[in-house]
């Protein structure tokens, strides 16, 4: 649905991630919500969050004329882009990137991402929104928090920075 897995062609190359079947019932309870075995990079994040804000699914843009221009955007279906528009919306107002210095008008959903082996996992936190025309998504290696404390108030210095 959000181009996931599906390889850009912007003269500039990216990794395409992967979101393999589900193996078993747990394993698409976690597929469902982008943990288990789900790779994404910083950029399809970024994707995916536009695709929201739009409500079409878009190939990534690097510059004018790469050759994915061409290819037409896949609509989402109105009710999902709707209802995760509400709650990214949500929240920065109240919930995980609340009070993270987001101006007015951003939408965003927080995250972590846990990996390796062992007993303690290390653990990534992300934050992925838009604002605006501006998608984007912040990724912090190897943190000890959570996407809206981490990753919140670099988002918000990008978007100042852009005008916001």
């Amino acid at each position: 649905m959000f181009r996931l897995g599906v390889a850009a062609h912007m003269g500039l190359a990216a990794y395409a991630g992967s979101v393999p079947p589900p193996a078993d019932e747990a394993d698409l309870a976690a597929t469902s919500i982008g943990q288990g075995r789900v790779l994404v990079s910083p950029l399809q994040a970024a994707m995916v969050a536009a695709a929201v804000d739009a409500g079409v699914a878009r190939a990534p843009r690097l510059v004018a004329g790469a050759p994915d221009d061409t290819v037409p955007g896949s609509p989402l279906p109105a009710p999902v882009v709707a209802g995760l528009r509400e709650m990214m919306a949500q929240a920065v107002a109240s919930g995980t990137a609340a009070g993270q210095g987001l101006p007015p008008g951003t939408h965003a959903k927080t995250g972590t991402a846990q990996y390796g082996t062992g007993k303690k996992l290390k653990t990534d936190a992300w934050l992925i929104g838009f604002r605006g025309d501006i998608a984007f998504a912040v990724l912090v290696s190897d943190s000890a928090g959570n996407g809206g404390p981490v990753d919140g108030p670099i988002a918000a210095r990008f978007l100042t920075a852009l005008g916001g």
